[in-house]
């Protein structure tokens, strides 16, 4: 990690996890950075940790946003719904096909 950057969790997602030793599961959340996983919190761990976390947040002096590069960039893509018109590789309208055999 570069020394000019401040410490970041990568993910949080829904984890079970699986004591190699006794087979045990716990479901959870585990919390990831850039080398591996941080931490694995149960349900209470998590909600504890969250009520931990805003409480915190809410004594800031001002609300600050991530860097630019950890913020997520929306799809420049429009979903494709939103044309009814079918264009071949060059951009150009193709022939609408019949939507059954009589037609």
């Amino acid at each position: 990690m570069r020394k000019d950057r401040r410490p970041y969790l990568g993910r949080v997602k829904p984890y079970t996890w699986r004591n190699p030793r006794t087979g045990e599961q716990t479901p959870g959340i585990v919390l990831n950075a850039q080398h591996g996983v941080v931490a694995h919190l149960n349900a209470t761990e998590a909600l504890a940790l969250a009520d931990q976390l805003v409480d915190l947040a809410e004594k800031l002096p001002e609300a600050t946003t991530s860097p630019q590069e950890r913020q997520e960039t929306p799809c420049e893509q429009s979903p494709l719904y939103t044309s009814q018109t079918l264009t071949n590789a060059s951009g150009e309208p193709e022939q609408t096909l019949p939507a059954s055999i009589a037609d």
